[in-house]
């Protein structure tokens, strides 16, 4: 009876002590992995035959495309109306470049809205980066360097059309 006591407590503190430090064992850290800079280009309807679409990044590097007019870039205008999808693949490389040409712009300290009600044939461009947003569609600045940016970054993507039903 008593062997049997001696052996149940040994039993008990081995278990113990095993639970206890597997508990302790650490673990490596995850890299952590650098998120896709969220951002919107887009291109409003004129009354003429100007390309109209949206395109957006979200953090996970998903990116959509809606075209409502074809769009003029090759390959994009081979692309028919529709929503498209693709996936970015390097963030660092999408930050870094659409980063530099949004400084290049200075477009932190940009107004939001460049307009003029009173004009009204105009397309509009409208952007989001780093949480800033700005409309574009009348005596605006030169932001050409940043729609080449996320002109680049668009017909560089391999797009699949979205299914609807």
């Amino acid at each position: 009876m008593m062997l049997r006591t001696v052996v149940g407590i040994l039993f008990l503190g081995t278990t113990c002590s095993l639970c206890i430090n597997c508990g302790n064992i650490s673990k490596p850290m995850a890299a952590t992995e650098e998120e896709f800079q969220p951002a919107l280009y887009q291109k409003t309807m004129c009354f003429g035959p100007c390309p109209a679409f949206t395109f957006a990044v979200d953090a996970s590097g998903l990116a959509t495309l809606s075209i409502d007019r074809p769009l003029r870039i090759a390959p994009l205008n081979a692309l028919p109306p529709g929503s498209y999808r693709a996936k970015l693949t390097d963030a660092s490389s999408w930050n870094t470049r659409v980063d530099a040409a949004a400084r290049e712009v200075k477009y932190s300290s940009l107004d939001s809205l460049y307009d003029n009600p009173k004009v009204t044939d105009l397309p509009a461009t409208i952007t989001l980066w780093d949480g800033k947003s700005v409309t574009n569609r009348y005596n605006g600045p030169d932001l050409t360097t940043l729609y080449a940016a996320f002109d680049a970054a668009m017909a560089a993507l391999i797009w699949r059309p979205i299914e609807t039903k």
